[in-house]
């Protein structure tokens, strides 16, 4: 009907209210009512009512119990017994007055003045403190894909696809991991308590309430509400500050009472603090002869964000945008784009595997240049995380250990014949694969030099555990309103990347299964047999990135400064995916196996992948036919139509050329090729201005709204930056 204060509203109330009246009873009508009806504590409809104030069905109520419920009808608000008893009171003499002039009860003849309120069972408001992130984006689904414009400002029933147990689980482990990262790097910046509670504890020691025998603090500390609501820390209130004498030590309260020792290894903190502050800490029990403790948590200021998708249906069981939601309501998991860095190689490994190359197929890792890109003017010339060259790699060995060098020399005839023609069929496929919405062609496009929002290159890595199938995102299921589904997600959203067929998503998976297994995220390789995945860090570790997949989710974790002030904050040296995203990855993982999927070793190939490969047993750092090594590896190749193995493993280098350049290897010398015929005037040495490792020129870190193409290249600077 809308809420419109109008007299065509009325006529229209009038009319349903008509034929409402022809089709149910009036007995029905009440019982429609009253099943629906706000009632206060949360409560809709009188059996939650019941429950909600007095613990019990609505079929146990007594006549003074169901009289109060009966007149909150008229303002739960209004006539709370929790807020105003006295209305309450006023509002149940009225109830039960009239239920005595209606002689459904018989008056008390010895009642005198108002009838007391019935004993309430305690009531605590709930609080979320998970989500904030997620539901946010649970709002902009609604309005962007099922067109309702504000989905609080009517009754409507939605079901999304949040896992509640994993929601926190992944909170929890974002918050530690950032805390952790600036406290290993020296970083954390204590400005101040969370809150100070001497006021609230002077009230509450003049208030003497009887009954309650919990101390001050504790009390204080129990009502305070704090800033940060979504912060999985323990709350935890100052009660001794040592004065500098032997044996003394900083003490804290927790609201279930207990008083711990306060570690703190930051000296501001240590000068800032006074009694009755609150802080947030990481509460550890004590076992055996170890006393429990508590360690102070400062709020970081490095960023981050997760999204867990489960792979076959695309939705998003977990998702955060963010430290704290009170901090930032930006969600950087959908919101934002950010660079991948080396978290987009497999792109690249996934067309030339597509092209028919094979996991031991042999790639030089020696400095390379790439010619100008048609109407360009400059040279390209990249250069490894760690500056040196390792020869010649198998694809397999080239990934797994993240080298630049090698993923550009497959630009170089392991994609398509030339660089440029290498670079398309990459912007085809990750469009194909909507990875983004449009693809800038220039060459640090490969390294991960456009920025993409973390929910799109998780959803890239659900396609390589469906093998193509790439689902779509969603956190909405469906919509309802008044009982009728007015949306419903399509599960046939997802859609096939067909220029690439299963086998060479299978071999990319096992690929990237090596990398937990001996490569840039070797620090869990006990979760090899279960779970692959890529490690990402751009240019000067202003990102770092890890996306792992399981056969039925994937997770990405970025971390970084948000850099929107104008500042430019890095990571700092050695800040890779590998050793801060990785570390929140682990708990994240294991929750999922606890609350969402179940822990398994990862599928082997499909039934139609299948008969296209044939595996055997291979030198893993060779890749030649091996058996009792102790290297050996068994990997899965490609067939032909015979069922034979097709070798590729000198299509892009000679034997003669990969022994070469091993032997120069070994003999200390840096042999360098290049694509392109040798510079002339007009080709720079490669220098500080065009050479890059995961960036383009002086690329400022900062976020871009994801929108349109949400990118733009800046020919006359030199520069490519995010738009706003």
């Amino acid at each position: 009907m809308g809420e419109d204060l109008t007299y065509e509203r009325k006529i229209r109330e009038m009319i349903v209210a008509s034929r409402v009246e022809q089709t149910l009873s009036k007995a029905e009508i009440l019982e429609l009512y009253l099943n629906s009806v706000y009632l206060g504590r949360g409560s809709w409809g009188i059996e939650l009512a019941a429950h909600s104030y007095f613990g019990k069905p609505a079929k146990e109520l007594t006549v003074e119990e169901g009289a109060l419920l009966a007149g909150l009808t008229k303002g739960p608000n209004y006539f709370s017994p929790d807020r105003h008893p006295a209305r309450a009171q006023e509002r149940l003499a009225y109830v039960l007055s009239r239920l005595q002039e209606d002689d459904a009860i018989v008056a008390d003849p010895l009642a005198r003045g108002l009838p007391p309120l019935p004993a309430l069972v305690p009531y605590e408001r709930p609080r979320r403190d998970i989500g904030f992130h997620f539901v946010d984006q649970v709002a902009r689904e609604a309005k962007s894909i099922a067109g309702i414009e504000e989905i609080t400002a009517n009754s409507y029933t939605v079901r999304s696809t949040i896992s509640p147990q994993l929601q926190r689980a992944v909170e929890e482990a974002l918050q530690e991991g950032l805390s952790r990262y600036e406290r290993s790097a020296g970083r954390v910046q204590f400005r101040g308590a969370e809150a100070n509670l001497s006021q609230a504890i002077l009230h509450i020691e003049a208030d003497k309430r009887p009954g309650d025998k919990r101390p001050a603090w504790q009390r204080a500390l129990a009502t305070a509400r704090l800033p940060l609501y979504d912060v999985h820390w323990t709350p935890a209130i100052v009660l001794e500050k040592p004065s500098g004498k032997k044996g003394e030590t900083w003490r804290v309260g927790l609201a279930d009472g207990r008083i711990l020792p306060l570690a703190i290894d930051n000296a501001t903190a240590q000068r800032k603090l006074t009694l009755y502050d609150v802080v947030l800490t990481r509460v550890t029990d004590g076992s055996g002869k170890t006393a429990a403790r508590a360690d102070l948590r400062i709020r970081p200021v490095v960023q981050g964000a997760v999204v867990v998708l489960e792979n076959k249906t695309g939705r998003v069981l977990a998702m955060t945008g963010g430290f704290s939601y009170p901090l930032s309501q930006l969600n950087r998991a959908s919101q934002a784009v950010r660079q991948p860095g080396s978290a987009i190689k497999p792109l690249s490994y996934l067309a030339a595997l597509g092209k028919g190359l094979q996991p031991n197929t042999l790639i030089s890792d020696d400095p390379i240049t790439l010619p100008p890109i048609a109407g360009g003017r400059d040279y390209w010339t990249p250069k490894n995380y760690d500056g040196s060259s390792r020869g010649t790699l198998t694809l397999r060995r080239a990934l797994e250990n993240s080298r630049n060098h090698a993923t550009v020399h497959l630009l170089d005839g392991g994609i398509e014949s030339k660089p440029e023609a290498s670079l398309n069929r990459l912007c085809d496929l990750a469009l194909e694969a909507q990875i983004y919405r449009e693809c800038l062609r220039y060459y640090p496009f490969v390294l991960g030099a456009q920025p993409v929002r973390p929910v799109d290159l998780a959803a890239f890595y659900a396609s390589i555990a469906n093998e193509g199938l790439r689902p779509a995102p969603h956190v909405v299921e469906s919509i309802e309103r008044n009982g009728v589904v007015v949306y419903r997600h399509d599960p046939r959203s997802s859609v096939a990347i067909k220029s690439v067929d299963g086998a060479a998503f299978y071999q990319l998976k096992t690929i990237l299964q090596g990398v937990l297994a001996r490569g840039t995220a070797r620090a869990i390789a006990g979760l090899s047999p279960y779970v692959a995945g890529k490690t990402g860090t751009s240019d000067e570790e202003n990102d770092a990135w890890f996306v792992g997949l399981t056969n039925d989710v994937t997770v990405a974790v970025w971390i970084g400064y948000d850099n929107a002030d104008g500042k430019r904050r890095t990571l700092g040296g050695g800040s890779t995916g590998g050793h801060v995203a990785v570390p929140i990855f682990e708990p994240v993982i294991q929750a999922v196996w606890a609350y969402a999927a179940p822990k398994a070793a990862l599928a082997p190939p499909s039934p139609e992948a299948k008969r296209q490969l044939a595996c055997q047993s291979v030198d893993l750092d060779s890749g030649k036919a091996q058996s009792g090594r102790a290297k050996a590896f068994s990997e899965c190749f490609r067939v032909d139509r015979k069922g034979k193995i097709i070798d590729t493993q000198y299509r892009l280098m000679s034997q003669a050329e990969a022994s070469h350049a091993n032997g120069d290897r070994e003999d200390g010398a840096v042999r360098k090729r290049e694509a392109s015929a040798p510079r002339s005037g007009n080709a720079p040495a490669p220098s500080a201005t065009n050479s890059w490792s995961g960036q383009p020129w002086g690329a400022q870190q900062q976020w871009g709204w994801h929108s349109g193409s949400g990118q733009q290249w800046r020919d006359d600077r030199r520069e490519w930056r995010p738009s706003w």
